[in-house]
């Protein structure tokens, strides 16, 4: 049987990649896509030249009760507001947003308690296994290591640092707990110090993703990095996780590591 899917932010470009490979994939079928009020008021055809042909609508409510699972890529209020309603109808979600405060995260947490939820600020299959990595060589090398993280995305990017860097700089952080994260340097006085984890964020034109992990000891540096060379990479990872959390009937907050681990 088909998984029933809502994308929320379909005619975002992440939205549209994600419709794209689930129009080839025959295990999945989208239902609706959810869009901002402004985005639908005149919508009469399909959102792509590839005649996807699946209503889109600015509230969620009109097609939950059809659904298996709501792919979400938006903003953060959005996604919040969404996640209430998925947990009404005792629905599943895959979150891809990003930009989310402590708070948010929090309350995300709580609402995993009353349905199953995946939420990844990367789908990618490759920036998941260097999830994995980045602890486990940290550990490896020791204290005598400076390690900084470094991103590039386009310039039209909102947030910054982007989640996938600052979930890198937590995994490595619970390597080395005494490790202390900085956004970036300037000024007369920025000697780094030892126990410093910078990341550096970079905006610069239509840059789809990339991320370097630097491990610099004396006389030798290692550095791990990951290019994204389309949004495709995403939207299939979306998809994977959408086809895995659908099969959860206990309630959590799911990562793509799981996924991965099945």
């Amino acid at each position: 049987m088909k998984v029933k899917l809502i994308i929320s932010g379909c005619l975002g470009k992440m939205g549209r990649r994600i419709a794209e490979a689930a129009s080839q994939d025959r295990s999945v079928e989208i239902i609706a896509g959810i869009e901002k009020e402004s985005f639908v008021k005149n919508i009469s055809r399909p959102i792509s030249n590839q005649n996807l042909g699946f209503p889109v609508t600015a509230d969620l409510k009109d097609y939950i009760r059809k659904a298996d699972v709501v792919i979400e890529f938006t903003e953060p209020a959005v996604t919040l507001n969404h996640l209430d309603i998925v947990s009404r109808f005792k629905k599943k979600m895959v979150i891809g947003t990003t930009g989310f405060k402590d708070e948010d995260a929090k309350y995300i947490r709580k609402i995993s308690g009353n349905i199953p939820l995946l939420l990844s600020p990367n789908m990618s299959i490759g920036v998941n296994v260097l999830f994995k990595i980045a602890p486990q060589l940290t550990s490896l090398l020791g204290n005598d290591y400076d390690i900084e993280i470094i991103e590039l995305h386009h310039n039209r990017k909102k947030d910054a640092p982007s989640g996938t860097a600052v979930r890198i700089a937590d995994l490595i952080k619970q390597a080395r707990k005494e490790l202390k994260i900085i956004y970036g340097r300037h000024g007369a006085e920025s000697r780094r110090s030892k126990d410093e984890l910078a990341i550096h964020a970079l905006r610069l034109g239509d840059i789809t993703g990339e991320h370097k992990i630097i491990f610099a000891g004396n006389d030798e540096v290692i550095e791990f990095t990951h290019k994204a060379l389309s949004r495709d990479i995403f939207a299939r990872g979306a998809l994977l996780a959408a086809k895995y959390i659908n099969k959860k009937k206990k309630s959590g907050l799911y990562t793509m590591q799981d996924v991965l681990a099945k």
